[in-house]
């Protein structure tokens, strides 16, 4: 016979469960909806490798069986000197996402700001997938930022940078700009060693396992999320590096980006067809295609080729490339195919032969659009953060110049007395978009919406002047973000208004024409406010921080009031002799 006592445990232990199961979060704490939610979902569906990357970090929303924290073992990718106990253990800050923005901010905050970092992400191992080419100027500007040398990091640099924009405006096909400022490609492999191996001197703990965003609940003191074997992870702070198709990341408005494509391939070939003391950055000439009627199509929507001689191949008989097909920037975006189709004819008419193809690369690079809401304790970094160059596509250097200022805020937050996470989030956030860095945004989102509605004629004439500015204004512009060379040529509305007058100046009539046409009929108030004195005006997103500002100050003088006044009362009633 089973006693009372077997059964009211028994009861309690089923209660208990109960419970458990009902606390467990159903779906993601979010406030809103992500705009433009349908039309991505659309996108994934025609373009299902766009989701691959965010998919693999972040695990579907349904829920897995629950699992005793204590008792699941911790899958790490790699050794790390620090506690891999998660049991009553809270983290500084966790990451999502293993890539290059995810890897630099945990060798910032474990290493330099000795927090306590977890970063999660179930390719841990594999390479990252994007070639990156720098400005040799930049990647070594980044050094200081940064606080380490990245020498060690380039695969190879050359002294010149080449451009073809012939073919129009009376500019030979043939003609070749020469810019005599050196470039470089990064070694993805040593880059990502060298932030991996700080990460973890510093003590962070690298899972190689998925996020299931459904499980994201926050709390007063911090977030709590569950890894795909239902490891639950505790965290102050909550820092997301998933890439731009992010599900915990609320944006600010209408999100409709240009979309830069672009395919390549690593190869052998059995000649180069560019000059091999130079990195070709763009040849946009179109004369590659067999008939008049096929140019016209291409130029309609225009591509160039993008590319890196890497000298003689191993046997000494061939030569080594990586080439890259690229749009710039358009809406709809235009197929890998077409890309590769393109980038077929194009090397034929050169007289290149590809002999091998050692890998093929295919990149979706979203530009402008909307950044994240300010207002949301999730913290996004490095393309959840839309920082990616809304005019040429350009990411790595401006992601690890905005990392320094971004570890810095939030370590400075989590160290103080009173923490507050949605207070910390904000302050990342106004960190990285501050007024500066809003208004030059602004800036380059009118050109890539400029750029992207132009022919090939017209492009070729707006790279050909471009780049016969002086150095430091197109430099500046390329690079723009704070703390890279030349970016004080756009820092203020004066500096950016006197870039486009210069640039207008040298460009041909056809580019004034469209460029003015641009300008009055849809650059709208924010291009107008960026170049004019109106960028002194407050803008939205401090107006909002002085209203939230002036209530909570009017709220902490109610409470101390109402405080006054209860101890007045307090101090009266005793003199009465009342007792309370």
């Amino acid at each position: 016979m089973v006693s009372s006592a077997s059964w009211m445990r028994f009861l309690g232990t089923l209660c208990y469960c109960l419970l458990a199961y009902a606390w467990v979060p159903q779906g993601p704490l979010r406030q809103g909806k992500r705009a433009e939610g349908s039309s991505c979902r659309r996108a994934r569906q025609q373009q299902p490798w766009r989701a691959s990357f965010v998919s693999s970090i972040l695990l579907p929303s349904s829920r897995p069986p629950l699992r005793t924290l204590s008792k699941q073992p911790l899958s790490v990718a790699m050794e790390s000197g620090a506690d891999l106990t998660t049991e009553g253990v809270t983290y500084d800050v966790a990451i999502i996402g293993g890539g290059p923005a995810g890897s630099v901010m945990a060798a910032l905050l474990a290493q330099q700001h000795k927090l306590k970092v977890v970063m999660m992400d179930p390719k841990l191992d594999e390479r990252w997938i994007p070639n990156y080419g720098v400005w040799l100027e930049e990647w070594q500007a980044l050094e200081k930022l940064l606080g380490f040398s990245l020498e060690s990091c380039l695969m190879k640099v050359w002294p010149n940078t080449d451009l073809f924009c012939g073919g129009s405006h009376g500019i030979p096909a043939d003609e070749r700009l020469r810019v005599k400022r050196p470039y470089g490609r990064v070694d993805r492999v040593a880059l990502k060693q060298e932030f991996r191996s700080r990460a973890l001197n510093g003590g962070a703990v690298l899972l190689s396992m998925a996020v299931d965003p459904s499980s994201v609940v926050h709390g007063e003191e911090g977030s709590q999320l569950r890894l795909s074997d239902g490891t639950r992870i505790n965290t102050r702070l909550l820092l997301d590096c998933s890439g731009y198709q992010s599900t915990l990341v609320e944006l600010d408005g209408v999100h409709n980006p240009g979309v830069q494509i672009a395919y390549g391939i690593e190869c052998e070939v059995d000649v180069c067809p560019y000059e091999e003391d130079a990195m070709t950055l763009m040849d946009y000439r179109t004369n590659y295609v067999s008939s008049s009627s096929a140019e016209a199509e291409v130029a309609r929507e225009p591509t160039f080729m993008y590319a890196m001689p890497m000298g003689p191949s191993e046997d000494g008989q061939k030569q080594k490339v990586f080439f890259e097909e690229t749009s710039l920037v358009a809406r709809p975006p235009i197929s890998f195919d077409e890309c590769k189709r393109r980038m077929e004819l194009r090397l034929k008419h050169l007289g290149a032969t590809v002999l091998n193809v050692e890998e093929e690369e295919f990149c979706y690079i979203p530009m402008g659009g909307a950044i994240p809401t300010r207002s949301q304790r999730v913290v996004a970094f490095g393309g959840a953060l839309g920082l990616v160059h809304a005019s040429t596509g350009y990411q790595i250097c401006r992601a690890l110049a905005a990392a320094g200022p971004a570890a810095k805020t939030i370590a400075a937050e989590l160290r103080k007395p009173s923490y507050d996470p949605d207070v910390a989030a904000r302050a990342v956030y106004d960190t990285v978009w501050s007024r500066t860095t809003r208004l030059q945004r602004d800036f380059f989102i009118f050109g890539g919406e400029f750029l992207m509605v132009q022919n090939a004629e017209n492009l070729r004439g707006f790279f050909d002047s471009f780049f016969r500015l002086p150095v430091g204004m197109w430099a500046g512009f390329l690079a723009g973000w704070p703390g890279l060379p030349n970016n004080e040529f756009h820092e203020t509305w004066g500096r950016r208004l006197i870039f486009g007058i210069q640039f207008w100046l040298l460009s041909p009539l056809s580019l004034k024409i469209a460029l003015a046409v641009a300008g009055v009929m849809n650059g709208g108030y924010p291009f107008i406010r960026c170049v004019t004195p109106f960028a002194e005006l407050p803008l939205s997103f401090e107006t909002e921080a002085a209203a939230e500002a002036a209530g909570a100050a009017e709220a902490a003088a109610a409470a101390a009031a109402a405080a006054a006044a209860e101890r007045s009362r307090k101090v009266e009633g005793v003199s009465r002799g009342e007792v309370a």
